[in-house]
């Protein structure tokens, strides 16, 4: 089993409730370059099919009128946290996907006040090809994690709230 967790401090607390939106509506994924389908709130029993956008950070790439896009596969959101002071999910993958396992996605303020992102996940290899590179596998997952986190960071500075010495 691969576990593996990323955080990241992405300033004040006043950014929650953008932090929150952005976690709840899939824009934290399509910030790191996953296409996620359909889009609508997490909602505890949804099921999400996931793209990687091998063109990521720009648009995907069209032809004859259908982006080009890697299928991830697809995953149930088992788990939905909405508190004052946190939002976040928790999604199972289904055996379509590449990985087989789950991976948390939370904001949260911590006592200090200030707010952080907290990527994790326990996994291992779904798909044969996955298993045979396994190192591989972990690799890739721990830069998604890197992207998923940084995306974030950079959606909150672009939003003109986001303090420049955060």
């Amino acid at each position: 089993m691969n576990r593996l967790e990323q955080t990241l401090d992405l300033g004040p607390a006043e950014l929650l409730p953008l932090a929150r939106e952005a976690v709840l509506t899939w824009k934290l994924q399509e910030s790191a370059g996953l296409i996620a389908r359909p889009v609508r709130r997490v909602h505890v029993g949804q099921i999400i099919d996931l793209w990687l956008n091998p063109a990521w950070p720009l648009p995907a790439i069209r032809l004859r009128g259908r982006d080009l896009t890697v299928p991830i596969g697809s995953c149930e959101v088992a788990e939905v946290i909405d508190t004052q002071q946190a939002a976040g999910f928790v999604y199972r993958t289904l055996p379509s996907h590449l990985e087989s396992g789950e991976q948390t996605f939370l904001v949260s303020v911590g006592s200090e006040g200030r707010l952080a992102v907290s990527i994790t996940s326990e996994s291992v290899p779904g798909h044969p090809l996955l298993k045979a590179a396994a190192p591989m596998s972990v690799a890739a997952q721990k830069m998604m994690a890197r992207r998923y986190a940084a995306g974030l960071k950079r959606m909150l500075r672009q939003s003109g709230t986001h303090p420049r010495a955060a």
